[in-house]
């Protein structure tokens, strides 16, 4: 017996291996995994926190990176909290995937409210 597909999530993949890989690769995954088709609210979720995320940590390494133009002389201030800053985003970024490729939603408590503010309508 041949098994089929699933019919509700982006291009055939299991929901699980489909939210994997919408945080697996960043913003590009994401995407993919929101336009790619299907309607499984749990690919959908990971699509959308993966681009939340994303896009947040960009625009918090783009704040970073002006504050120390504007204050250089707070250099060894920022240069450690920015590597902390860098270690815990991984850190959250291997967490979301490998949570996401077991099957479990997780809802990042700041990320997760501005998803759900953003997506609204996607996620209605």
């Amino acid at each position: 017996m041949v098994n089929q597909p699933p019919a509700d999530t982006p291009f055939g993949l299991d929901a699980n291996v489909a939210a994997g890989l919408a945080y697996l690769l960043g913003v590009i995954g994401g995407i993919v995994m929101l336009v790619g088709g299907g309607s499984n609210k749990f690919v959908k979720w990971a699509a959308c926190q993966s681009i939340t995320f994303f896009v947040s940590v960009f625009l918090l390494y783009w704040v970073i990176g002006w504050v120390f133009i504007f204050a250089s002389f707070l250099a060894m201030l920022i240069i450690p909290i920015f590597w902390v800053l860098r270690l815990a985003i991984l850190a959250g970024w291997l967490y979301l995937s490998i949570m996401a490729f077991q099957g479990k939603e997780v809802r990042l408590p700041i990320i997760g409210d501005l998803t759900m503010s953003i997506f609204k309508s996607v996620l209605a």
